[in-house]
């Protein structure tokens, strides 16, 4: 059994002990580190996870494996560097960084201690994805020439006002930076690298402090054009289509898939939704056990932190198209 340590032991990091708690023959928490012990006691009671205040105090009275950070985006530079001294494989929530200064320098501090570093992109785990993806390996759609998706979901807006996921400072791209991201992820996973990005982001309702809607417009470096939307006001719903010269896929929240192959029937196939933040954390518990990279490449964590960065610069220059 792989024994890991939480920091950040917020709404996400809640869910990600959740997802293993006496549900996993792999992996399982053990411990969580907070600098405020007492807002977290209810909750590490629950799940049976000793508190420390410090990684020195935690490292000397437990077995630890690996560390799972959930804390905001623009702290996860020098958390890790704090960690590193640890030389322990880290599992780390998207986005990796806020600009790619930051995730250079994180991947490079990793890398120079041999230290194991995982991104949580669940999207990539999904069955619906690997579906997806599967198709296009064995070119059932043929060449890709677009790619699009949406994303959007509420939970932004029912954060407490002075949540740091409200913070323009922590989300400057509205819904682009905790939501659509796992898009783009999937985007660039699919087709490669990014050449240019147009984006246009507005604060249309006055219910938040972000950026409720925000819209990319993209060409990849292979010539395959592509657009993305996400909305911070809207319930959940995502989706990702795939069109290409022999038919087109569209994947549908977590279960459903559409597709339609040549000129055959357009074909709805559900498929089992399978917990895709367990299967992240036993895919990093075995890469730690195995000692192997994790499949979420740090290039295109890298690719998408570049497209990031290049969004927001378009929106300050008023939806100028940027070259990455």
């Amino acid at each position: 059994m792989i024994n890991l340590a939480i920091i950040g032991l917020g709404k996400w990091g809640l869910k990600l002990v959740k997802s293993v708690y006496k549900n996993s023959k792999v992996v399982k928490f053990n411990s969580a580190i907070s600098r405020n012990p007492k807002r977290i006691k209810k909750e590490a009671e629950k799940y049976h996870l000793s508190i420390y205040k410090n990684y020195n105090n935690l490292l000397n009275n437990e077995k630890i494996d690996g560390f799972v950070l959930c804390t905001p985006h623009s702290s996860h530079e020098k958390e890790i560097k704090n960690l590193s001294k640890y030389k322990k494989p880290i599992f780390v929530e998207k986005p990796l960084a806020l600009d790619v200064k930051s995730a250079k320098n994180i991947i490079s501090i990793c890398k120079k201690k041999k230290i194991i570093l995982a991104v949580g992109q669940n999207r990539r785990f999904l069955e619906t994805y690997l579906f997806l993806k599967k198709q296009i390996k064995k070119n059932k759609i043929g060449k890709i020439t677009h790619i699009e998706g949406s994303f959007s979901g509420k939970s932004s807006f029912k954060d407490n006002k002075k949540s740091w996921r409200n913070q323009i400072s922590e989300t400057p791209l509205g819904g682009m930076t905790g939501k659509g991201i796992h898009i783009t992820d999937l985007m660039i996973n699919l087709v490669g690298k990014v050449d240019k990005v147009l984006a246009r982001s507005k604060k249309i309702l006055k219910s938040s402090k972000l950026d409720d809607t925000t819209d990319l417009i993209l060409e990849f470096k292979n010539g395959t054009m592509g657009y993305l939307s996400t909305i911070l006001a809207t319930n959940k719903y995502w989706e990702l289509k795939v069109f290409g010269s022999n038919g087109w896929i569209k994947i549908f929240n977590e279960k459903e898939v559409t597709q339609q192959i040549k000129n055959k029937k357009i074909e709805h196939i559900n498929l089992k939704y399978k917990n895709i933040e367990k299967k992240e954390l036993e895919e990093f518990a075995k890469c730690i056990k195995f000692n192997r990279k994790f499949p979420v490449d740090l290039n295109e964590v890298l690719d998408n932190t570049k497209l990031f960065q290049a969004s927001i610069k378009s929106k300050k220059l008023n939806s100028k198209f940027i070259k990455l």
